[in-house]
């Protein structure tokens, strides 16, 4: 038995012997010997792939005991062990497998080690090697002599080749175009020519996996032979493989001796093969410029054309996740060759869109949808790779005046009173880049404090103006919007709301005005006076780099009263601080423009890239605001004509030449600075707090904004109204509009009142005010009055079957032919609504026996609802011609096409030899003559050089000697476009050759060659007079 057990554990204990046949491994690599030194282009050795365990390596090779320096033993890193070998008797022993990793900085040559095992097994050691961690490290094993890489090892001194010696990497050029407009990468071996007996296979690999045939599933390969050293890929074959890196691989062999004998793979520098977007990471900040993102092929773009101009490939974005946070100049590009470049790139740019929401910070990726509609197969199905964009939240800055008026600033939201008269700089942007500037007139609200009565606003070449202020005594005003500068908007969108009360001005920057208007019954509850409520945000763009009566925006409230001199004002000097801001007369935006600027058009537009649709418009530019009305009427730009242009033909401004009466200003503004409670009627300050609060917790949002201090901000500025007017109602709805306006703005902050429309953020119906409080004649609901039972309209400011009253047609019923169509009339008119009943009548009348005649039947048209207080009716076509001829119409206004208003006189006329009133009343022009039947001023000239003298003959030319050769030049007529101001219209058109003098003399022309002569000559063209 125990024979039995003796042999039992000998035989176990041969099998567990690393030195008995089958527990050892065998490394068969003559290039581990310490005297070999790899090449440049050698691969390396690396031991990461051998796995734990004993091995004995080729020939009875031994692992050196003392230090091998880098590169030898054919890898970067050998390993050598420290300490010596052991005897048979010793058995397994344990020892480190040491590396240089310093180079000759290393002390000890071990700066790396692994725990091994050694076995001395009489003729031969067996080692217990372990996996070493990075590449190239392996162990080393003999000091023999070895041929190169490719050769065999030593026999006396022959070394024969294997398989040719390649001394380089191969190269991979750029792609290239063949003559058939193909597109082909060429790898280039670097190997002499003229040398017998040589092959190369060439393989391709992108991203490190070999690139296959789709056919085939087989490896794509080259082999070359002779002299051909240049194998081409076929740019077809990376169908699925753009957008990676592409390599070529090149093998050699000596075809004598077959493909099986060859050299180990060598790479070629590696080219990026697709279309890059660069940079892949982009931040951008609500407040900052827009970042550039460039697409850019590195594959030629094949096509059948003969110039690369005309080449292109189409690429979409596949759109954002949050389409509202971010901004593009496009959503779909064309890659394009780039003479300058060589390149087929193109580029949009981003910005974080100005949403005015406190919406935190942002990090989304921007996606590309797969090329489809290319008919290269190369491209088919690619997917460029997505960027990633971050965006970062800023705030907006809020104003408002309101009432007679009263601020609440940028950063300053206590009440503080502006109490000028005339023009003054609301808001104005220091950014140069973007001229921005809100300008507000102030008129005298009755026998109290001023109001704010229009408003003009700039940004880039846009202008806009708001204007009801009053002209003359007793005329009611309506607010009229124009578009002064005469040229078409640039991406600026003005509308109104369904009640013509309300208006909204919206900047390509995301700056938006709401203006309110309302009439004010004054006092007495007779009086007709305008007033206006403007509200201002302002972009993140201007934090910083703001001025004006809205404060100095920056954040900090005690240092808002910057003025225009300066100087900082403390609040107890707001008068003076209000003062430093006016505007000196005739030099505002109201009188004096400033010029086209062709820099500062828009350049691009910005896109909304959605998923499965693309908005791009230039009302966008890079701004959402979710205020701005969805459901608002635009206003359209067929005002653009110059406010200004005293021969602009057109309808539009009616009332330009109706004089202001300077001794309404003085009769009408009698404030009393010394007003004191109680008032003449007896109305105490406890009695106007009071009432202030019961109307302000009335206001449509004081349930979501009652915890806020906004009642308390505004109520000394409405207290002040009742003391200066003697009337709790003069300005109740304004103070209520104001209220609501300051809570809206906070709640359209907060997200949780945001709701989003196929992309686009649209503020909830929760937090919507009503117009104008519903006039006190109904319920608000979600932002819509439902009217009390007897009242109609939007605001329910309208009793049912209420008749229409007309206060007059603007331009005092007159039109001069001369000047306009006079296929207009601007009918101010009050209980109107806007509807589908809004009708205007015209009844043609006859002038001639001196008073209006009905002439003909009444023809009935769709009025043009313009605000609350005005309606354009079409006029039919008068057919009265130059001379002395004129027609009439009566026009009456209907809004539920039953209870029509009284009827007013419009007069169509020519200016020249008629002078009309209001009545109907035309007689001839005393300062004109009537000659062939055709009208002409004082100062007209005939061709023969003979002129209008009225003092001489009204029927006939008179000679004057009087009359310069400067006419020669100077047509009769004046209109044409002025050289210092291509958007007017008021200089004079030249005739014979003639050059207009310019801004200096604009009414005249002259010899172009003595422009000296510019006003040495009389003017002999006065204005026309009515």
């Amino acid at each position: 038995m125990m024979v039995l057990l003796l042999l039992c554990s000998l035989a176990l204990a041969l099998a567990q012997d690393p030195c008995s046949r089958g527990n050892h491994n065998l490394i068969s690599e003559p290039h581990r010997s310490s005297q070999f030194q790899p090449e440049v282009t050698d691969h390396l050795l690396c031991d990461n792939g051998l796995t734990a365990g004993w091995y004995v390596f080729d020939n009875n090779d031994e692992m050196p005991t003392s230090c091998v320096t880098q590169y030898h033993c054919g890898t970067h890193f050998p390993l050598w062990m420290q300490g010596s070998h052991p005897s048979q008797a010793d058995g397994i022993v344990h020892r480190k497998a040491c590396s240089n990793i310093y180079g000759s900085s290393s002390h000890t040559c071990c700066d790396f080690s692994l725990d091994i095992q050694v076995k001395n097994c009489g003729s031969f050691y067996v080692y217990y090697l372990q996996t070493v961690p990075a590449c190239a490290m392996a162990y080393c094993a003999g000091n023999k002599k070895v041929c190169d890489v490719g050769g065999q090892p030593a026999s006396g001194r022959n070394c024969p080749d294997l398989y040719p010696k390649l001394t380089s990497m191969p190269v991979l050029s750029k792609p290239e175009v063949t003559p058939t407009k193909e597109v082909r990468f060429p790898c280039r071996v670097d190997y002499p020519l003229g040398q017998p007996d040589v092959g190369f296979i060439v393989t391709w690999t992108v991203d490190g996996k070999e690139l296959l045939n789709q056919a085939t599933h087989q490896p794509v390969q080259t082999i070359l032979t002779g002299d051909s050293r240049t194998a081409y890929l076929d740019a077809t074959k990376l169908k699925g493989n753009l957008g990676k890196e592409l390599r070529c691989n090149v093998t050699s062999f000596h075809p004598s001796l077959g493909k099986s004998i060859r050299s180990d793979s060598f790479s070629s520098n590696g080219y990026w093969a697709g279309i890059r977007v660069t940079p892949s990471k982009i931040n951008v900040d609500e407040g900052g410029p827009e970042q550039t993102v460039k697409i850019e092929s590195t594959i030629p773009i094949p096509c059948k054309s003969l110039f690369a101009t005309e080449c292109k490939l189409p690429i979409q974005l596949a759109g954002l996740r949050n389409p509202a946070d971010a901004s593009l100049s496009g959503c779909h590009f064309d890659l394009k060759f780039d003479n300058a470049t060589g390149l087929y790139s193109t580029s949009f740019k981003v910005k974080a869109t100005r949403d005015f929401i406190k919406d935190h910070n942002h990090v989304q990726e921007i996606a590309f949808k797969p090329v489809f509609d290319f008919t290269h197969p190369m491209w088919s199905n690619y997917t460029v790779n997505p960027i990633m964009i971050g965006t970062t939240d800023k705030e907006h800055g809020h104003c408002t005046l309101s009432g007679d008026p009263h601020f609440h600033g940028f950063d300053y939201k206590k009440n503080y009173n502006v109490y000028e008269v005339g023009d003054m700089v609301l808001y104005k942007s220091k950014n140069q880049k973007r001229p921005f500037e809100v300008q507000i007139r102030t008129w005298p609200c009755g026998s109290y404090n001023p109001c704010a009565c229009a408003v003009v606003a700039r940004e880039g070449n846009d202008i806009v103006e708001i204007d009801m202020c009053e002209k003359r005594a007793g005329v009611v005003e309506a607010p009229k919007v124009s578009y002064p500068s005469g040229h078409h908007l640039e991406g600026t969108t003005v509308s109104r709301d369904k009640s013509g009360k309300y208006f909204y001005i919206n900047f390509p920057s995301g700056a938006r005005l709401k203006v309110s208007t309302l009439i004010s019954k004054g006092r007495h509850g007779h009086e007709h006076l305008p007033v206006m409520n403007v509200d201002v945000q302002g972009p993140p763009d201007d934090f910083g780099s703001s001025e004006g009566l809205c404060g100095n925006w920056n954040g900090d409230d005690g240092d808002d009263f910057i003025g225009g001199d300066g100087l900082l004002y403390k609040p107890s000097s707001v008068s003076n601080f209000s003062k430093s801001w006016m505007i000196p007369t005739g030099s505002s935006m109201f009188y004096q423009l400033p010029k086209y600027e062709q820099h500062l058009a828009p350049k691009f537009e910005y896109c909304s890239c959605k998923q499965g649709a693309v908005d791009c418009t230039k009302v966008g530019k890079g701004a959402i605001n979710p205020s701005k009305p969805k459901d608002g009427t635009v206003i359209s730009g067929k005002n653009t004509h110059p406010r200004r242009s005293a021969r602009a033909y057109t309808d539009h401004y009616p009332d330009r030449d109706l004089p202001v009466d300077p001794k309404m200003t003085t009769r009408r503004f009698r404030r009393n600075a010394a007003a004191s409670f109680p008032t003449p009627s007896g109305i105490t300050e406890q009695q106007a707090r009071t009432s202030c609060t019961h109307s302000l917790m009335k206001s449509s949002l004081y349930s979501r904004c009652h915890r806020t201090t906004i009642l308390t901000d505004m109520l000394d500025g409405c207290v002040e109204d009742i003391k200066f007017s003697d009337s709790k109602e003069a300005f109740e709805l304004a103070h209520m509009d104001a209220f609501d306006s300051i809570c809206y703005n906070e709640l359209a902050k907060d997200p949780i009142n945001i709701q989003y429309t196929n992309g686009d953020p649209v503020v909830s119906s929760s937090i919507l005010s009503c117009p104008n409080q519903c006039s006190h004649n109904g319920n608000c609901t979600g932002g819509t009055c439902h009217c009390n039972h007897g009242f109609v309209s939007s605001d329910c400011s309208v009793k049912v079957g209420a008749v229409p009253t007309i206060y007059r047609i603007r331009g005092d019923g007159l039109c001069d032919i001369r000047r306009r169509p006079c296929r207009q009339a601007s009918v101010i008119v009050d209980n109107v609504i806007e509807s589908t009943h809004l009708v205007c009548k015209v009844t043609p009348v006859d002038l001639s026996d001196g008073f209006p005649v009905v002439s003909g039947p009444a023809v009935t048209s769709r009025g043009e609802f313009l605000s609350f207080l005005e309606v354009q009716c079409p006029i039919p076509e008068s057919h009265v011609m130059k001379g002395l001829s004129a027609a009439g119409f009566k026009v009456s206004v209907t809004s539920d096409g039953q209870h029509y208003s009284q009827e007013s006189l419009f007069i169509v006329a020519d200016g020249y030899c008629m002078k009309c009133t209001a009545a109907g009343v035309c007689t001839q022009n005393p300062d004109s003559c009537f000659i062939d039947g055709v009208c002409y001023r004082r100062g007209d000239q005939s061709s023969t050089e003979q002129v209008c003298d009225p003092s001489l003959s009204r029927n006939d030319w008179s000679v004057v000697k009087t009359v310069k050769e400067i006419d020669h030049y100077t047509a009769t007529f004046s209109g044409c476009r002025c050289p210092y101001n291509i958007n007017v219209y008021d200089c004079a058109c030249c005739q014979n050759g003639g050059c207009q003098c310019g801004e200096i003399q604009p009414n005249q022309c002259t010899d172009c060659n003595n422009k000296a002569l510019c006003g040495t000559n009389p003017g002999l063209f006065p204005p026309p007079t009515y």
